[in-house]
């Protein structure tokens, strides 16, 4: 029983020399301690995606959210001057593209991070009233809403 005891002190001195060893006897062992800091990825976000907000002195001829991908509209009509097209769009994950159409004066894209949601404003200013067709291209890992913004008569 004696040869037994000294058997156990000495793994459990043997043992708190390993550990003494390994931290350097000074504390925990801080190479094992995880630094978050060094990941590189950004934390998701908090915000949640809503609807542009409509300017004073302007009203909505479009709005349509939230959704994902290609989205083709019937027939719009914006009049002369200043109009508004606006959208709030986010990535389910990396950083992706979404391309609006505006039949007969162009397109533009914007960027739909996969991190903060994305607000976009884009001025139009025509020197005559146009009926035109509008379109949302974009991968299905991306959600949006897009408003389009005439001055209120």
């Amino acid at each position: 029983m004696a040869a037994r005891r000294a058997a156990l002190a000495a793994s459990v001195v043997l043992c708190a020399g390993l550990t003494a060893a390994c931290d350097g006897g000074d504390g925990p062992d801080e190479r094992n301690v995880p630094d978050s800091s060094a990941s590189g990825v950004a934390p998701p976000s908090q915000e949640p995606l809503a609807a542009p907000e409509v300017d004073p002195g302007f009203k909505e001829i479009l709005s349509e959210g939230p959704r994902r991908g290609v989205r083709q509209f019937g027939t719009i009509e914006l009049p002369k001057g200043e109009s508004w097209v606006k959208v709030n769009c986010i990535s389910a994950s990396k950083s992706v593209q979404l391309d609006l159409s505006l039949e007969t004066i162009g397109e533009f894209s914007v960027g739909c991070s996969g991190v903060d949601v994305e607000r976009n404003a884009n001025q139009i200013n025509l020197a005559s009233a146009r009926k035109l067709h509008f379109t949302v291209s974009t991968e299905e890992s991306v959600r949006w809403y897009v408003s389009v913004q005439v001055p209120k008569e």
